[in-house]
């Protein structure tokens, strides 16, 4: 269903408050037939006929380069290249396909030369005019979409449209540059902030991230002018592009951003290059994140992911890539909420695509129109990735985000990722409980939103330095939401004076680097708060204490000491004891404050114990535990989803087996997932509670499942899980 998103974002200029609220953000309506698409693949001319055969929907091909002067004005394709464009479409529209043009968004030699200044100018001083574009060299010829090229881009794909029938474009690239003193930008940003564009690139100078807000606003008023016009021209016709922040690893790296994470939402689909090479962590949750992050930032709106066929990342290539591993990859996306794009012919092997595309077809009345079923949410705070984390990314964004995610994977908690603008009453009333993960830049409208959702009977767990900043990463004196924590910070602990000892079978095989991810060693204590009363924890943790590594912070003894859950001595320390887990009662609702941080522990140095205490902790502050209970190794993944239909509510399960049977035997930090083959999952149960159920089924397929019913718990038992199937429940 296509349905408008708006966003409402404050954001502050110099000191002058400029607010894009309902009225200046609102998420392109996409074309209609979006809504419909499952099947995308990537191919060249000659191999339409079997892109149709594979059962692919909608074509993306690269032919043609953008053209100068417009052929309006007496310029357009050349008639060789013109010919190519139009057999192409027609025999993809002959065939039912949709014809998505590649389009490279960088002017050509001819235009750059007569219009050199349309450049991104790198400095102010004008260097880039003195560089002659050269076709083999896209350095050179780099257009700023603030200025004319940017309009002129947006006629030409007019133009194309109107004389080729596309069905829509895709961009590598069309990004903003992190600094442009182009004379269009200068004047606009001259008009629109009274100020001067800072003179260099540098994230510490608070300037300088309002002017990176500032780009990113004028990229995004790029993109809603073209959509405006494309769609004057054609109501169907698409914007699906490549995004630079949509989940992979390495473009949470990227800093400063190229685009604003929201911009996703001027897209009709946005796309992601989806790695699982050993440089984006492909044995690890981040693809899985990945994934499931490109779907939450665009409100569950259709976004599709490319699991790249590679077996490693250098060289770039599929060498020795395994068939069944392409599937297993492309089904971790669709689990996640992100369809899997295909290329057509991977290393001769067509019928792979066939196969993967006759999966998605047969799942495919389970995927349109699902939204996430509300239970927990976990904010993924773009504003903290750029604003505060940006020194060290790695270190103080990624770990709390991925240890959270990871933690509700293992243990099977209904988990959707949400964005800063989904901070708002409405939004955060969909679900039981808010994680703040290490979510550091938090704006003063978010701050009161949680307060309200808390206060409302929300829960809230929130982690490290949660709320400490404003949406800018500008520290606060205290954390924004201090009086929900019950404590105030002061600081962090001091190091050790001096290294522990260690064995010396142990010492030789470790460096420098080790010490310095390992900082934060300390032993964590448990008191008896109800939060760590646990049959599993004290399984885990029988002696009451354990051995904690990972980011700690000093914060203040709360007013009622038995609100302390846990306390941590940093090792080496004699000081007393620091509040490490908080949990309390605030109005209606329940806060769980982690000043030892086991969200980001759970991915940097993971004990078993973490992943429970961040399970105990969301359950406390629910009120309980989620009414859908999975039963499950945790090496099978779940997402749960629902769908409104004529007969009434379905929920729709996604399990994914993850086991990979090499798994270990591989180098830590090279090893990649290469699965050759699949280890059948058995003894899977879901736990339903207060839902009355018609029917519960296995897709695809229609297999009816078991079902014993007890009060008003109902209890399903599942088949063997190969590689994935979804699990409908009708009521």
């Amino acid at each position: 269903m296509n349905r408008p998103h708006r966003l409402s974002i404050a954001l502050c200029f110099f000191g002058l408050s400029a607010t894009l609220g309902a009225d200046s953000f609102e998420a392109v309506q996409f074309a209609p037939w979006i809504a419909g698409v499952t099947r995308m693949g990537y191919m060249v001319p000659d191999e339409v006929d079997r892109a149709a055969g594979a059962g692919v929907q909608v074509a993306h091909f690269n032919l043609v380069w953008p053209y100068y002067p417009l052929r309006r004005d007496g310029g357009g394709l050349s008639p060789p290249d013109g010919d190519r464009l139009r057999r192409f479409v027609d025999a993809c529209h002959d065939h039912g396909i949709k014809a998505v043009l590649g389009l490279p968004p960088f002017p050509s030699v001819g235009l750059v030369r007569a219009h050199p200044d349309w450049r991104v100018h790198p400095d102010d001083a004008g260097s880039v005019l003195k560089v002659e574009p050269k076709e083999d060299n896209l350095g050179t010829r780099i257009g700023c979409t603030v200025g004319p090229w940017g309009d002129y881009f947006i006629e030409l794909l007019v133009e194309l449209v109107q004389d080729y029938r596309l069905d829509g474009y895709s961009f590598d690239g069309n990004y903003h540059a992190p600094l442009c003193y182009c004379p269009a930008c200068k004047a606009a940003f001259k008009a629109e902030t009274g100020g001067a564009i800072p003179p260099r690139i540098d994230l510490d100078d608070v300037a300088y991230r309002r002017y990176l807000v500032w780009r990113g606003g004028k990229l995004e008023a790029h993109y809603r002018r073209m959509q405006t016009r494309l769609k004057a021209a054609d109501p169907g016709c698409a914007v699906i592009s490549w995004t630079a922040n949509g989940g992979r690893f390495g473009h949470f790296l990227t800093s400063p951003r190229v685009m604003s994470a929201r911009m996703n939402l001027l897209f009709d689909m946005p796309m992601q290059e989806w790695w699982l090479d050993e440089t984006n962590l492909g044995s690890s949750v981040a693809p899985a994140f990945g994934a499931a992050y490109l779907r939450a930032i665009m409100g569950g709106r259709p976004s599709a992911s490319e699991p790249y066929i590679m077996s490693r990342g250098n060289p770039y290539g599929p060498d020795s890539f395994p068939r069944h591993e392409r599937l297993a990859r492309s089904l971790l996306a669709l689990t996640h909420g992100s369809l899997p794009a295909q290329l057509v012919s991977w290393n001769g092997s067509a019928d792979s695509t066939r196969e993967i595309f006759e999966a998605i077809r047969r799942r495919e009345p389970y995927l349109l129109d699902a939204t996430d079923d509300p239970w927990a949410a976990l904010l993924v705070s773009e504003a903290t990735r750029q604003f505060y984390a940006y020194g060290d990314i790695r270190e103080r964004f990624l770990p709390h985000v991925y240890g959270a995610f990871r933690a509700c994977l293992e243990e099977h908690m209904p988990l959707a990722l949400l964005n800063d603008w989904d901070l708002t009453a409405e939004s955060l009333a969909r679900f039981r409980v808010l994680v703040l993960a290490g979510a550091a830049a938090v704006s003063d409208d978010g701050v009161r939103a949680i307060r309200g959702f808390v206060e409302a009977g929300g829960g809230l767990v929130a982690t490290g330095e949660a709320s400490l900043c404003d949406e800018l990463g500008r520290p606060r004196r205290d954390f924004g939401l201090a009086e929900l924590f019950g404590v105030s910070r002061l600081g962090r602990p001091d190091a050790a004076v001096k290294r522990p000892e260690v064995d010396p079978n142990f010492a030789i095989a470790i460096d420098g680097d080790y010490w310095r991810k390992r900082s934060g060693s300390a032993e964590l204590m448990w008191t008896d708060h109800a939060l760590l009363d646990d049959p599993k924890l004290k399984d885990l943790v029988p002696m009451r204490s354990v051995r904690f590594k990972g980011p700690l912070h000093l914060v203040s003894e709360p007013k009622e000491s038995a609100e302390v859950a846990a306390r941590f001595r940093v090792e080496g320390s004699a000081e007393r004891p620091s509040p490490a887990i908080v949990g309390r009662k605030s109005g209606r609702g329940r806060v769980v404050y982690m000043a030892a941080s086991i969200d980001a522990a759970l991915w940097s140095y993971a004990y078993p114990y973490q992943r429970r205490v961040f399970a105990r902790s969301l359950e406390f502050a629910a009120g309980g535990p989620p009414p859908i209970a999975v039963k499950a190794p945790m090496a099978v993944h779940t997402s749960f989803r629902v769908q409104r239909t004529a007969a009434g509510t379905r929920r729709v399960i996604h399990f994914y087996n993850g086991i990979d049977s090499a798994a270990g035997h591989g180098l830590p930090g090279i090893d990649v997932p290469l699965r050759e083959e699949t280890v059948p999952v058995h003894g899977i149960e879901v736990r339903v509670q207060g839902m009355p159920l018609r029917t519960a089924r296995i897709e695809p397929g229609g297999v009816t499942c078991e079902v014993s019913a007890g009060g008003d718990i109902a209890t399903i038992n599942l088949p063997p899980l190969e590689l994935q199937y979804l699990l409908v429940v009708e009521r």
